[in-house]
C-alpha cells in the first residue's frame, strides 16, 4: 500500500475514533496507532443482537420447512 493511501485510511480511522494516535518520543517521524476497544465492543454487541435475531428467524423457517415436508410425505 502506498504511503498516501495508508495516510488516508488512518485519517478515516482517526475520525471515526476507531484508533488513537500517539507519538514516539525519540523520533518525530514515527507515529503509533492503537485500536480503541470501546467502538469495537459496541460493534460486537450489535452484531450479537443481529446474529440472535437471524438465528431465531432461520430456526423458525427450518422448522416450518420440516413440518411441510413431513405433511407432503404422507
Amino acid at each position: 500500500m502506498s504511503a498516501p493511501a495508508m495516510s488516508r485510511h488512518l485519517r478515516v480511522l482517526r475520525r471515526t475514533k476507531l484508533v488513537e494516535e500517539g507519538a514516539v518520543d525519540h523520533d518525530a517521524r514515527i507515529r503509533m496507532y492503537r485500536l480503541r476497544r470501546e467502538p469495537l465492543a459496541q460493534l460486537q454487541a450489535w452484531l450479537g443482537e443481529i446474529e440472535g435475531f437471524w438465528k431465531d428467524e432461520l430456526g423458525d423457517f427450518k422448522a416450518h420447512v420440516e413440518r411441510r415436508s413431513k405433511v407432503g410425505r404422507k
